[in-house]
């Protein structure tokens, strides 16, 4: 077949791509995923939690609550209810993702602490005695829709919220039960410990964080939590639209599409179908991200991106040949898009390279500013394109 003649067929081959139901949805999604992101407001918490008290007079509890709200510059952002029935109600209707309700008499509690003379465990150990052994109502209720990996974290994050008001009114009781010790009276001490502790209050962020190549992210970028995994959300978009031009290439060849064709030129064809609308998607999604928060230049961004589209087509023609069988690799197709969620690290990282190096997206979200990763994606995209395309011809 000449070259004219193939450039003609994987033409006809594209226009008849983009008359596909399936793959035009898919496209559509690439451009609404990349709005979406790029119309969020910056800062945008990814977690609402709410707090309450069931003692509204409670002094302590109320400032607690007071110093949560102000915190805007999280990824979490707490909510104050008047109510336990108002914070349960809010948890029921999916408004919060969990809440916190403080005891009665909360300061009271606190003040418990001045009692006891001594402890290995340190102040954070008699606390938590002190509120375990009291009755359930002494207790720092969390109330949750679900028992998941996002509350157990919030816990974490919330107890080092409220530590600096706790340690706070631990050491006042601590100093009232030795006054003795001390020549100024408790409104003289509460006043100037507070200021001393205020003065070593830290309002600014002494944490840079950085690339492995040691560029720093800037901090605009730490902030928008619901952009952040735009780019691996694309990436496994491009992977559905390799997977359905699979399922196409099955229905061709089992329909006889393309029998007139020699053997010998099947495999670069076979690999050649499938590029044609990972390129198309390709150019849409490489759009996209330029329009969205933490895009890094096309310099930096077109050559992992072009990689990561050869890897795309040679994982999924490897799948293809290794399987066979339409139902087979329909059965595989939830099972690598769970893989790729879960695995590599589009929402988090479980630290599980062996399994993580076998998708592509693994290699290509660290590849920009990784020269490691880069090469090996580089290397993953030729091995695997290679390898499909000789197995292929066996």
């Amino acid at each position: 077949m000449s070259h004219v003649h193939s450039l003609m067929l994987l033409t006809l081959l594209n226009k008849r791509f983009l008359k596909k139901p399936l793959l035009i949805f898919l496209l559509c999604l690439i451009p609404v995923f990349a709005y979406l992101a790029a119309s969020l407001p910056k800062g945008n918490a990814l977690l609402i939690v709410g707090v309450s008290s069931a003692d509204r007079e409670d002094e302590t509890a109320r400032a607690i609550i007071r110093r949560l709200k102000k915190n805007r510059g999280s990824v979490v952002r707490y909510r104050s209810f008047n109510s336990e029935e108002a914070l349960r109600e809010a948890v029921y209707t999916g408004q919060i993702r969990l809440g916190f309700l403080f005891p009665e008499k909360l300061e009271e509690l606190l003040e418990v602490y001045g009692k006891v003379q001594e402890s290995s465990g340190g102040s954070l150990s008699i606390l938590g005695q002190m509120f375990s052994k009291g009755s359930t109502n002494a207790k720092i209720r969390i109330i949750c829709g679900s028992r998941d990996i996002v509350t157990k974290m919030e816990k974490e994050q919330f107890f080092s919220k409220i530590y600096q008001d706790f340690s706070l009114a631990v050491l006042k009781s601590w100093m009232d039960l030795h006054a003795t010790a001390f020549r100024m009276n408790k409104e003289e001490r509460d006043e100037y410990l507070e200021k001393q502790l205020s003065s070593y209050q830290i309002n600014e962020s002494f944490f840079d964080l950085a690339y492995e190549n040691g560029e720093i992210i800037p901090a605009e970028e730490n902030s928008d939590y619901f952009a952040s995994p735009i780019r691996g959300i694309l990436s496994i978009t491009l992977i559905l639209i390799c997977f359905s031009a699979v399922l196409f290439l099955f229905e061709d060849n089992r329909n006889g599409k393309f029998v007139w064709m020699g053997q010998a030129a099947k495999p670069l064809f076979h690999y050649a179908y499938l590029l044609l609308p990972v390129l198309d998607a390709g150019l849409l999604a490489m759009i996209s991200l330029a329009v969205t928060p933490g895009f890094s230049g096309w310099r930096r961004e077109l050559l992992p991106f072009l990689l990561y589209l050869l890897a795309v087509v040679g994982f999924s023609n490897l799948l293809r040949v290794l399987l066979r069988k339409t139902s087979l690799f329909s059965a595989a197709i939830p099972l690598v898009i769970l893989a790729c969620l879960f695995l590599t690290p589009v929402f988090f990282d479980l630290q599980l390279s062996p399994l993580q190096a076998l998708l592509p997206p693994y290699f290509y979200l660290g590849a920009i500013h990784d020269l490691r990763s880069l090469i090996s994606l580089g290397v993953y995209a030729l091995v695997s394109s290679l390898l499909s395309t000789v197995l292929d011809a066996l």
